[in-house]
């Protein structure tokens, strides 16, 4: 483990291959998969596991312990480390699915303990005699939410902690003087809070035998970059314990659908090109590896040679390091990067504020920010200050104002839009008055508040927002009907912030008779998002509009919400 881990999860790969699939170099020449991903840089694989996959059909059978050691031995004749994943369930486990296996459904608590124990026993007694112990194991997988639901959920604390260490203690007794290395892997890589609170709970319950903290970082999932060095670098500090992106990706382009579009570009801050793709991966590896006292080990690609489907949208058309014709991508050759000579002090990326919503007839050199934020390679923020063009937008009409740092000469944008003053439907819509005029449906485990903050930006004024966070999987449903609306064209908006990760759905609504419209919101906890939805009303109705969310345990913000109609010849409010 002293050279950094420059990893793939490559647990899809046999089934690429059952169906014919074929791989090729970027000559076009076909390859050996696994000794091209070694000669790009590639000197991990990652392997998932799941109990009895053969019960579930969507699997084929895949990822069962057979294709495990098949591929673990394909790794390990290539002298590729190998990390092995528990996910201690028949499918897919994730923060928002810890299915039970459903072999160990109806056991006792104490049995089910000993069931984790043994099966974990089993499995690496297996690969040992494969001769393929793994050099990392995971225990559990993304398991923020607990493991092996509904026993191992994080309100049963020491039951998922006598969980967790069933299956480290069969690490334990199985790696006889091999150095293998036990991890505890958590999305929302991003989101230091998460950790602390997860493993202050653990350790408070006995778990303290493991090696690694695992983080699931996607930038268009789990913060920003600077969020995941924070991260990194206070659980450093407070645990001392070295550190692995276990899962991470960046697509190559769209998808079809909503997994990746617009709106992902704008929170992950690169588009979805080859290009931005290799850039992404080199700068989380560049952050990982200068994290404080060398405690970034490295990063693994979540599937980065799995192939697209009939399934529109699915992550295989999109997300992998291979195009439709299966090429590899720019993506590939950041593996090929030696963290150690990048300049940590040149600019990575620029971020361009946010739109700036103005008053009627106000003077746009009053608001103008004096700053831009700059983020560096090593996941650093610094404000650098910026000039604008403000004779760009005379009299403050609505449109972009063109910026120059005056530190690099480099070009920024800015949004401009002026505040409508046209009738608001909603009543209460910015929260003044609590939640009068608001129906409320939620889960028990969903906490609400109406809470205040102050504007970082001239001229600094305070405003309310609906708040709420469960820790649990929950729903949750915010709405108000408006009565008798005239026909018309109409605009509903409000503004948004909240975490995202695998299984959040989040939506606003609009519904009357004859009429449902919805439009998915796709939260970032890094600025407020201004979401809309449009619809036309052809005879006077009732209308209930609100939001609805369903996730697994995130948190999330509301304020200013708006429903106006448009006037006369008018396209945007």
């Amino acid at each position: 483990m002293n050279e950094f881990m420059k990893g793939m999860d490559i647990s899809s790969y046999p089934e690429m291959l059952d169906k014919g699939y074929q791989y090729y170099d970027f000559e076009g020449k076909k390859i050996n998969l696994l000794d091209f991903a070694k000669e790009q840089g590639f000197n991990y694989g990652r392997l998932r596991l799941w109990n009895n996959p053969s019960r579930i059909p969507e699997t084929q059978g895949y990822c069962d312990i057979e294709h495990t050691k098949r591929m673990a031995k394909e790794l390990v004749s290539r002298e590729l480390g190998f990390m092995l994943d528990f996910h201690y369930s028949d499918w897919w486990a994730d923060p928002g699915h810890q299915e039970m296996p459903q072999a160990w459904k109806n056991l006792t608590d104490d049995e089910l303990v000993e069931a984790v124990y043994s099966y974990t026993r089993e499995v690496l007694e297996e690969l040992a005699a494969n001769q393929t112990y793994p050099d990392i194991i995971q225990i559990g997988n993304e398991i923020r939410c607990g493991m092996m639901w509904p026993a191992g959920k994080v309100s049963n604390w020491s039951m998922l902690a006598r969980l967790i260490n069933a299956g480290i203690r069969a690490v334990r007794d199985t790696q006889g003087t091999r150095d293998s290395k036990v991890m505890l892997h958590l999305d929302q890589g991003g989101r230091y809070y998460y950790f602390e609170e997860w493993f202050d709970h653990a350790i408070e319950n006995g778990v303290e035998d493991f090696d690694i903290i695992g983080l699931s970082y996607y930038p268009f999932w789990h913060g920003t970059f600077s969020d995941l060095k924070n991260t990194m670098e206070k659980l450093v500090e407070r645990y001392h314990k070295p550190l692995i992106v276990a899962e991470t990706a960046h697509p190559h382009r769209r998808s079809v659908g909503s997994l990746f579009g617009e709106a992902q570009e704008q929170i992950a801050g690169f588009p979805a090109t080859p290009q931005a793709q290799r850039k992404v991966l080199e700068l989380i590896m560049s952050i990982t590896a200068h994290i404080k006292d060398n405690m970034g080990l490295g990063i693994f690609y979540w599937e980065p040679f799995v192939r697209g489907s009939d399934e529109e949208g699915s992550w295989g058309t999109c997300m992998g390091m291979v195009n439709d014709e299966g090429r590899p991508t720019e993506g590939c050759k950041a593996f090929a990067v030696n963290v150690n000579q990048i300049d940590c002090d040149v600019n990575a990326k620029i971020y361009e504020p946010r739109d700036l919503v103005l008053p009627q007839g106000a003077d746009i050199r009053q608001y103008v920010p004096e700053t831009v934020k700059v983020l560096k390679w090593d996941g650093r923020i610094e404000a650098q200050p910026v000039s604008w063009n403000v004779d760009d937008l005379e009299d403050a009409t609505e449109g972009t104002v063109a910026g120059m740092l005056t530190v690099s000469g480099e070009t920024v944008q800015l949004q401009v839009r002026i505040e409508s003053d046209d009738v608001n439907y909603i009543r209460n819509g910015a929260f003044e008055d609590a939640l009068e005029h608001w129906n409320l449906h939620k889960s028990e485990t969903a906490k609400t508040d109406i809470r205040q903050e102050v504007a970082e930006e001239f001229p600094f004024q305070t405003e309310d927002y609906f708040y709420f966070a469960s820790k649990d999987n929950f729903v949750l449903q915010l709405s108000q009907t408006v009565h008798a609306l005239e026909p018309g064209k109409y605009q509903l908006h409000l503004e948004y912030m909240g975490d995202n990760t695998t299984g959040v759905q989040v939506a606003m609504y609009a519904i009357g008779e004859q009429m449902e419209e919805k439009k998915a919101i796709f939260p970032s906890d890094s600025q407020w998002q201004y979401c809309t939805l449009e619809w036309q009303v052809q005879e006077t109705t009732d209308v209930e509009v609100g939001i609805k969310v369903d996730a697994p345990a995130i948190y999330g913000k509301i304020k200013n919400i708006a429903l106006k109609k448009y006037q006369t010849a008018r396209e945007t409010l």
